[in-house]
């Protein structure tokens, strides 16, 4: 009797480190652990591509995007101002080219205000 009783305690003291259904248990419950993280994740960036919108899409999330058209902005400001400039280069020579120098000296600074309005923004948008 006593031996049946140590018997029994030694086997729920024992563990076995060979169980297959154990191993199939835990690997089937891993797999589903994954598939359930996998589906999680397409559904959260299936949701977050239908909220960027197209812009999203072209310049990226919510916190880039502003910085990147800001940065375009700038860029056609600059290049407005660029055009302009050679528009009054052209216009020197002619008969009317004080009136035509004047219209387009007025359309460089405006087009410079223009970029430098998005520059503000950039670095303004940077210190918060």
């Amino acid at each position: 009797m006593a031996s049946d009783r140590s018997a029994a305690k030694k086997a729920i003291k024992q563990t076995s480190d060979d169980d297959p259904e154990l191993d199939a248990a835990f690997s089937s419950a891993h797999d589903l652990q994954l598939r359930l993280t996998q589906e999680s994740n397409r559904h959260e960036e299936a949701m977050r591509k239908t909220d960027i919108g197209f812009l999203g899409r072209a310049f990226g999330g919510e916190k880039s995007a502003p910085t990147y058209i800001a940065l375009l902005v700038t860029l056609l400001g600059l290049g407005g101002a660029f055009y302009c400039w050679f528009q009054v280069a052209g216009a020197q020579g002619t008969p009317s080219g004080a009136e035509m120098v004047e219209f387009w000296s007025k359309q460089v600074e405006r087009a410079l205000a223009f970029a430098a309005a998005s520059v503000a923004y950039i670095f303004g948008r940077g210190g918060k």
